[in-house]
């Protein structure tokens, strides 16, 4: 059953009512504030009609707006099917961060399953919550309703009256669980985007529900007793989060051998700036060039890093010159891969040796796995 959050419940205070107007159509659903206060969390599918920032509004329990919206993240793999919303996440980049509301870590741990939640949202009543038990991943569904939802990136449950009859998780895949009692409770309209907790940490996002003709007492999807629903895993979504909230790390430029990061973690998303290093052990008499340009190994340019080549001018009193090349993000699990560095036609110098070209290889470290 949800039931109405009253005032004096200050730990809902981060939860608001997102409200859209594209033409004549009006709509809302719910979203969380991240810690930090500058970013909501939400549901992609909230912005499927692409709207213009400025009809999107950020309302609190009172009604009021609380601070404009600057920008609109929706996850990059975002799938605006119906059958499987897979990676329906958005993020709201409010203009000013608001200093006076407490926002939400994140869960990061992957336990979800067997553990009592809170959903908290918006419908017609005002700021509801609730609670209910994630049975599954939701991809366990995907042979008995021909879906195609990602291998461990939705949590699964059910509305339970406490008869086996109406369990539809229990008739679908033999996982019996006949719910709460009157604390249980399902999503319904307004609460899309709204957030579930466990130990008071966000572990998912409202995404959509459904129903089977094995469980549900009716043969609508209205909520009822013996349907389904699915939310938006949190914890292997952490990385798209973090990358939009805080960004990737930023490598200093080194200007010893011993600072060069020879191994370059892969991000998941976006890119990070690696840096070779050409130096000399005494500042430069007089001015040198050289050549160079990247060369692939078992990581490929325009896939893995970003090719560059050119030449470059030392002048008298430098004694080195650090290089970026940025390092591409993707979330495929593969091998480490190696790329290499090339120097050549050395001006006004010459190499070690005589030798006519010095090779420097850095290796991109992957750090992707398949989710569980």
């Amino acid at each position: 059953m949800l039931t109405k959050v009253y005032s004096g419940q200050p730990f809902f205070d981060g939860v608001f009512k997102i409200t859209e107007q594209v033409g004549d159509k009006r709509s809302y659903g719910s979203g969380v504030l991240l810690a930090g206060g500058q970013y909501i969390l939400t549901a992609a599918h909230l912005f499927s009609d692409n709207p213009s920032v400025s009809n999107v509004h950020v309302i609190n329990t009172n009604g009021q707006s609380v601070g404009a919206v600057e920008q609109i993240f929706t996850h990059p793999l975002w799938d605006n099917n119906p059958a499987d919303y897979n990676h329906d996440l958005a993020l709201i980049k409010l203009t000013q961060p608001l200093t006076q509301t407490a926002g939400y870590e994140i869960y990061r741990n992957k336990n979800e399953i067997g553990q009592t939640f809170t959903r908290v949202g918006f419908s017609d009543n005002g700021l509801v919550s609730g609670k209910n038990t994630y049975d599954a991943l939701t991809d366990k569904i995907n042979a008995a309703f021909g879906t195609r939802v990602e291998t461990g990136s939705q949590l699964l449950y059910d509305y339970d009256d406490g008869t086996s009859q109406h369990d539809a998780i229990g008739q679908l895949l033999n996982l019996p669980n006949l719910g709460l009692g009157n604390e249980e409770t399902m999503s319904q309209a307004g609460l899309s985007g709204g957030g579930t907790f466990i130990d008071n940490k966000i572990a998912g996002v409202g995404s959509f529900i459904f129903r089977s003709d094995l469980s549900d007492i009716n043969s609508v999807i209205d909520s009822s007793i013996g349907e389904l629903g699915s939310d938006t895993r949190v914890s292997t979504h952490a990385d798209w989060i973090d990358f939009i909230t805080r960004g990737n790390p930023v490598y200093n430029a080194p200007t010893l051998a011993s600072e060069v990061m020879k191994n370059v973690p892969e991000p998941n998303f976006g890119s990070v700036v690696n840096y070779f290093l050409a130096s000399f052990s005494e500042p430069l008499t007089h001015d040198i060039s050289f050549d160079f340009r990247t060369v692939d190994g078992t990581a490929i340019a325009g896939i893995d890093y970003l090719a560059t080549q050119g030449q470059i001018v030392l002048h008298a009193g430098q004694n080195h010159i650090a290089i970026p090349v940025t390092i591409l993000g993707d979330k495929i699990a593969e091998m480490d891969e190696t790329f290499s560095f090339e120097v050549s036609n050395p001006v006004g110098f010459s190499f070690l040796n005589n030798a006519l070209v010095l090779t420097a290889t850095h290796s991109i470290i992957d750090n992707d796995a398949v989710i569980f």
